[in-house]
Parts: C-alpha cells; sequence; structure tokens
C-alpha cells in the first residue's frame, strides 16, 4: 500500500469524525431550543395566576376574595354550629306530640 491510500484513509476518518463532531453539537442545540420552545408555550398559552405543577397540569390560583364571589362561602371561616337549633326543633316536636 503506498502513501497516498494511509492519506485516503486518515481523511476519511477525519471526515467521520467531523460528522460526529457537528451531529453532537446540532443535537445539543435542539436540546436547547426544545427547552426554549417549551418555556414560550408556558407562558403564552398558561392563564394568569396559573401553576404548572407536573406535567403539564395547570392548577388555577385564586385570591380569598374570588373565591368568596365564585362559591359564595368563605372557607377560613369556621361553618355555623346548627346542631343546636336541630336538635331544639327535634326535642320540641317531640314535647308537643307527647302532650
Amino acid at each position: 500500500m503506498g502513501l497516498i491510500e494511509h492519506w485516503f484513509e486518515f481523511v476519511v476518518i477525519l471526515f467521520f469524525a467531523g460528522i460526529y463532531a457537528r451531529l453532537w453539537f446540532v443535537i445539543r442545540d435542539v436540546k436547547c431550543i426544545h427547552d426554549l420552545v417549551h418555556e414560550i408555550h408556558d407562558h403564552v398559552f398558561m392563564k394568569t395566576g396559573d401553576v404548572q405543577v407536573s406535567d403539564g397540569e395547570n392548577f388555577h390560583v385564586m385570591s380569598l376574595d374570588d373565591f368568596v364571589d365564585r362559591f359564595g362561602f368563605d372557607p377560613t371561616e369556621p361553618e355555623p354550629d346548627n346542631s343546636d337549633k336541630a336538635d331544639t326543633a327535634t326535642i320540641e316536636a317531640w314535647d308537643n306530640a307527647k302532650v
């Protein structure tokens, strides 16, 4: 084998190494672009007040005033104790039935 054939093999090996290096850089850049597209998607399509907790699930965060306006009660206040009124009414009905 002559010297030209060895140089040709060396050039081919360098050619393949260059292709591998370019593919590595392209894949690295594509990963960065992929992450950037996801960040842009989240900023564009998520409503104000939404919080992404896992795998694309968004939850809406409300203030207490918004919650009271939407559902009609304040969850921070204790529920009124109506058990005494119900028991009193039941006792009075029972007393009146006996007489």
